[in-house]
């Protein structure tokens, strides 16, 4: 329905601002704080919504921050497989109970792109790619990370958050400051 359309876009508008506003945030209070480059990296990686926000943070770092960020931000998305088998075991279920037209689809055990993420750790992890094919990956993924936040932010649309009210703001504020809290946690303690 377009309600539901609608939250959607809301949704991905407050994760894109709130990551955005987490790039210089992350390094100005790891700074603050003293933490060595490589531990704001794991601040970064753990705690930032979207991988080129994390990159960015890193960027914004310095040294070897970049690499540690994107691999603990790598990881987590890793570990959303088996999150999503399961949602996607769930939701499935109780499509199967709801009555129908024919035409509406079932959702994917696993979408795709985790597949092909899960595919291509596997391909890096156990092939010795050429120097060629690792440059081509790289331009690769420097566009393709580039054309979906720029997909990202054609999906905000300003006018449906100046109507939302506060609250999705308040919300979106406290779960952003709970996942760095917990990120931040999670790096002292290691």
């Amino acid at each position: 329905s377009d309600a539901e359309e609608e939250d959607v876009v809301i949704a991905v508008a407050l994760v894109v601002i709130f990551g955005t506003i987490m790039i210089p945030t992350i390094p100005f209070l790891g700074a603050l704080a003293g933490l060595a480059p490589e531990t704001m990296g794991m601040w970064a990686g753990g705690s930032i919504h979207e991988v080129a926000q994390v990159v960015a943070a890193g960027g914004a770092i310095g040294g070897s921050a970049l690499e540690i960020a994107v691999v603990v931000k790598l990881a987590r998305v890793l570990l959303l497989a088996p999150v999503v088998f399961i949602l996607g075991l769930v939701k499935r279920r109780q499509s199967s109970g709801v009555q129908t037209t024919g035409q509406e689809k079932r959702p994917p055990i696993v979408p795709l792109f985790i597949i092909g993420f899960l595919s291509m750790v596997l391909l890096r992890s156990t092939v010795d790619l050429t120097e060629p094919v690792l440059a081509t990956g790289d331009f690769l993924q420097t566009i393709l990370l580039a054309t979906a936040m720029f997909a990202l932010g054609c999906g905000v649309k300003i006018q449906s958050l100046l109507h939302v009210g506060v609250r999705p703001f308040v919300l979106a504020f406290a779960s952003t400051g709970i996942v760095a809290t917990i990120a931040f946690v999670g790096i002292e303690l290691v």
